[in-house]
């Protein structure tokens, strides 16, 4: 496997002399796992146009630490900028020569901290090939130290429980000085709700929330029922872990059952991943405020999700999540997944205790985007549609025999070569490289199927329930459309907690 960096993370390996710990790490990480490193030539290019000689010559000293991607054919200028976007300066230019390298796949994965390449890559729909230097480093230690990787939860906490001078508030101290202090006490003296994540002793994550009225808010966006997001924070030990992906789906969920019209949170320009991850789920820039932070709103919809002209089920999904479009345009599968799979795909349903399973309402799951992979011929399922996974018989399990979870598939793909199927799911993978490379051992195409994960079933409707319902005839062997009239028996049966 191949990492092509961009300068800005070689600059940082660096500063006055003091090697950055984590891009230090992530050298050591690929090292020790034969991951080579890579700069390209047109970053060389980029470098020799600083007019100040000592700092060039400084950061040329660097970059002459990594094997360079040297005459990669490149695309013309009209072909890049319809593809990636304007391209105003030299730089620009640049940044998208690396994107087209892992495009072609010259390299694997680029590793960056622009938040301008990380946008042109979404446009192009290369985003998947793209990772900060914290998403490279969870992908080295999943993939070949898994047992590294801890299981996060969301718990439920009180203001006045948190340590406000744990190092995950640092930043917002900096950020905000003295007012620190009195926005804390505020806080604790209101018993303000939060959502932490906890790692052992240590505080990984935390959101802390409140109520307010339009007037209080000061929102665009209509409605009287407002949900405001004051903190959301994701400890810089934890990055890359998909915490903060976690944290808004429980914001979404929460408002979603609780029936809020509005939820809004504000962000400085810096927090770039947080800003790209509000957009991907229908946040949308309101406004500016006193002190550099932006307004980011999303309005919480009601009832059944229509398609607006020319709009797809998936970017319907996404806009709305956690609600979806659920129409004829969006077919509907049912796929059996082994109680040992639903496991590493689900573990958030294995932690469950077992009285859980017969409570009404339904849990979301840890993180929103994950992938499948299985070896069905089915090639019919697409973008858009809707799948159920159903957990073969498992002795003693409560979910033995039964529909479990509900998705949106965002993507279809189909190989045979290990080095593809780690660049197709390496920021969504459960598994390690190891059983990555066993599932390719076969002489039918792996089927890879990327999906948001809606939610969970609570409770899961056994084999018994389907058949009994008509949704099912009998237990499914491969993955099996639901027709129309059987999927309007199935919906029913599911209580999601909203209306769909």
């Amino acid at each position: 496997m191949k990492f092509l960096i961009d300068t800005n993370v070689v600059i940082q390996l660096e500063n006055d002399g003091e090697i950055q710990a984590k891009f230090a790490e992530l050298l050591r990480r690929c090292h020790e796992n034969g991951v080579q490193v890579f700069v390209h030539e047109a970053s060389i290019e980029d470098i020799n146009r600083d007019p100040k000689e000592a700092r060039r010559k400084a950061t040329l000293s660097k970059l002459d630490k990594f094997p360079q991607l040297k005459k990669i054919p490149t695309p013309s200028l009209d072909d890049l900028k319809a593809k990636y976007g304007e391209l105003p300066k030299p730089n620009d230019v640049v940044d998208v020569k690396l994107l087209h390298a892992v495009s072609i796949a010259v390299a694997d994965f680029l590793i960056t901290e622009d938040d301008g390449i990380h946008r042109r890559a979404k446009r192009a729909s290369v985003a998947d090939r793209v990772m900060t230097v914290a998403d490279a480093l969870v992908w080295l230690k999943q993939s070949f130290e898994p047992d590294t990787i801890f299981l996060p939860a969301v718990e439920d906490a009180k203001a006045h429980e948190l340590d406000f001078n744990d190092p995950i508030f640092e930043g917002l101290r900096s950020d905000y000085g003295s007012y620190f202090d009195t926005w804390t006490t505020k806080c604790v003296n209101e018993h303000r709700d939060c959502w932490i994540i906890k790692d052992g002793d240590a505080l990984a994550a935390v959101v802390i929330r409140k109520d307010e009225t339009r007037s209080e808010a000061g929102i665009v966006k209509p409605g009287k029922k407002i949900l405001k997001i004051c903190t959301f924070k994701v400890s810089e030990d934890y990055r890359g872990q998909k915490l903060g992906e976690q944290l808004l789906k429980q914001i979404f969920w929460h408002a979603q059952r609780n029936k809020y019209d509005v939820i809004y949170v504000t962000a400085k320009a810096k927090q770039a991943t947080l800003i790209r991850l509000l957009e991907e789920y229908g946040f949308e820039k309101t406004g500016d405020l006193d002190g550099g932070d932006g307004r980011f709103e999303k309005s919480v919809g009601k009832g059944k999700v229509s398609l607006e002209k020319g709009e797809t089920p998936i970017a319907a999904a996404r806009k709305n999540y956690p609600r979806f479009h659920d129409g004829a345009k969006a077919k509907k599968f049912v796929i059996p997944i082994l109680p040992s799979y639903h496991a590493k795909l689900f573990p958030e349903v294995e932690m469950l205790p077992e009285d859980v399973a017969t409570t009404a309402g339904a849990i979301p799951g840890n993180t929103i985007r994950k992938v499948y992979i299985c070896r069905s011929p089915n090639r019919t399922i697409a973008a858009g549609d809707v799948i159920f996974f159903y957990q073969t018989k498992k002795k003693g399990s409560p979910r033995s025999q039964s529909m479990t979870s509900i998705g949106v598939v965002e993507n279809v793909r189909h190989t045979l070569d290990a080095d593809e199927l780690r660049r197709w799911t390496a920021k969504r993978s459960v598994f390690s490289d190891a059983e990555l490379q066993a599932m390719v051992a076969g002489s039918s195409p792996l089927k890879v199927i990327d999906f948001l994960l809606i939610g969970h079933i609570v409770p899961p409707l056994p084999l018994t329930a389907l058949t009994s319902a008509s949704v099912l005839a009998s237990w499914p062997q491969s993955i099996t459309k639901i027709a129309e009239p059987r999927y309007l028996k199935l919906k029913p049966l599911i209580n999601l907690g909203f209306d769909f």
